[in-house]
């Protein structure tokens, strides 16, 4: 050992085991002992957007939960999932799937600022809540929620999947073990290299919020959870870079902690020179530095461990690597966090405990969302806890105001720079005024949403699909296509594949 100082010690058996002498009931039963003793737990998804396409393959993988039903404001997308993954209840209205006895909880993850709303008709019919981050758009909201599920006494688990990734758990390991020290700081980068994400729900005015919104809320529980400090204060810079965005696409947040630690986050979708993502962290404790990097792997889609590395005195460089089982199928179900932020609830309700993740977790970091928005317009530090309810649609138009002022950045999609490398994420492109097109393929689900037209301008002698199938459902102003995966999408410079999912950027 060099440095100095403990080494940590990491656990290898994270799962709950039975001591000599305890009593087990039924529902408290872990793996596969007595199965046929364990009750499931019926669940329902709302919303069929892109975060539905992560849950709902993880489930012929639990015990713990059947998916019974499906809700969504578009029949036709809801459909197409319960086909493909053989739900045989569909719903396009939330409190007629709320009445329904048979659900016994919901995974809320429809768009933000609606959560709130469905959380309380949920709630009051008797259903348990996973709610997607970010947990509301105002603060009064995440508070509505809270008091909702408490009201009728029904567990409220934060989707904070981030939480459930094994590289995260390992780091958390690392820091409890003490061998790093005090913890005095921590910096996050998260920079997206598609900054042409436009036209999602999440950047719309009822939305309220941007990239910051999206990702804060996983970069400030994780620090927040990785280090035990409560956030403090915040200060903030917030930038609207393209003019047709009308929430914000850059920020800059520091943020001061209990016990004196400040920690610094970087996030934007305008950024070029890595692939697809960075995905960064840096904890600088006083007897050593940890380096986390997620940004060359997603684990609902790699095997691949994270980068995770140790720096100590003397020149110790420590790596990390969370090994896999001999089988595929364990190394995809214990890699993968949706998967185990859905047993943790299960658990929680089976085993009548307290969820992993609460409701008070989520108000904290999008207390610290909102003040940074604050703090960025005003140019003050905003002092948590903060419990105004602030307009965000005027906030971000006096920002996009002030931006358009300051940064002429000639935005069109003809002039568009291009990534260094290939894409690996849902292309989108901009069409207003704001409608929703959806792309989807047999295999591989949502391609992209919005803006068709906006692209025939620069693609006049392209085609978006050769094979436009299927059907179209809901109104001329939401319609829902869907094209085989054999069929590809020709875009400036290249050719998408639903499948293989990777957009060339060549010639």
């Amino acid at each position: 050992m060099c440095g100095g100082g403990r080494m940590p010690i990491i656990p290898t058996n994270t799962g709950r085991e039975t001591t000599p002498g305890s009593s087990w009931g039924p529902c408290r039963l872990r793996g596969r002992e007595r199965e046929e003793d364990m009750r499931r737990i019926k669940i329902a998804m709302l919303g069929c957007g892109g975060v539905a396409h992560l849950y709902l393959p993880v489930f012929k993988y639990l015990k713990e939960a059947q998916l019974v039903a499906l809700v969504d404001i578009d029949e036709g997308k809801a459909k197409h999932l319960a086909e493909r993954y053989g739900v045989e209840k569909v719903y396009s209205d939330v409190e007629e799937a709320a009445s329904d006895p048979e659900i016994d909880a919901v995974i809320v993850g429809t768009p933000p600022n609606l959560h709130a709303e469905h959380v309380e008709v949920c709630a009051s019919s008797g259903k348990h809540i996973l709610c997607e981050k970010p947990m509301a758009s105002t603060v009064g909201d995440c508070q509505r929620i809270i008091d909702a599920c408490r009201k009728n006494g029904v567990k409220l688990q934060m989707a904070h999947m981030k939480r459930f990734m094994r590289g995260n758990q390992m780091v958390k390991s690392i820091v409890d073990s003490g061998c790093m020290g005090k913890i005095f700081m921590a910096e996050c980068h998260w920079d997206c290299a598609v900054p042409h994400l436009i036209g999602t729900y999440r950047e719309t005015e009822e939305a309220a919020g941007g990239n910051l919104q999206d990702h804060g809320p996983h970069a400030f529980d994780l620090v927040r959870w990785w280090t035990g400090n409560d956030i403090l204060q915040v200060s903030a810079s917030i930038r609207i870079v393209h003019p047709q965005r009308p929430t914000e696409d850059t920020a800059v947040v520091v943020l001061e902690h209990e016990n004196g630690m400040v920690s610094f986050y970087h996030m934007t979708r305008v950024s070029y020179g890595r692939e697809h993502w960075q995905d960064l962290y840096r904890i600088y404790g006083t007897d050593a530095t940890l380096v986390v990097r997620n940004d060359h792997h997603f684990p609902t889609t790699s095997l691949e461990s994270p980068e995770i590395v140790l720096y100590r005195p003397g020149g110790c460089i420590q790596r990390y690597d969370l090994g896999h089982p001999w089988n595929l199928d364990d190394t995809v179900v214990q890699n993968n966090p949706f998967y185990n932020q859905l047993k943790a609830f299960c658990e929680c309700i089976l085993n009548d405990t307290e969820p992993r993740v609460t409701g008070e977790d989520g108000m904290h970091v999008m207390e610290a969302v909102i003040a940074a928005y604050v703090s960025s317009l005003k140019g003050i530090k905003v002092k948590l806890p903060f419990r105004e309810d602030v307009d965000l649609r005027e906030l971000f138009r006096e920002i996009k105001e002030r931006d358009g002022k300051n940064l002429k950045y000639d935005y069109t999609i003809d002039n568009l720079p291009k990534p260094a490398v290939s894409l690996k994420a849902p292309l989108y492109a901009f069409r207003p005024p704001r409608t929703k097109e959806k792309w989807s393929d047999e295999e591989h689900g949502m391609i992209g949403e919005a803006g068709y037209d906006a692209l025939t301008t620069s693609l006049k002698r392209s085609c978006i699909c050769r094979t436009r199938a299927a059907s179209t459902t809901g109104t001329s102003e939401r319609r829902s296509w869907r094209c085989k995966a054999e069929d590809r999408v020709e875009l400036p410079g290249g050719l998408y594949s639903p499948k293989s999912g990777q957009l060339p950027y060549e010639g």
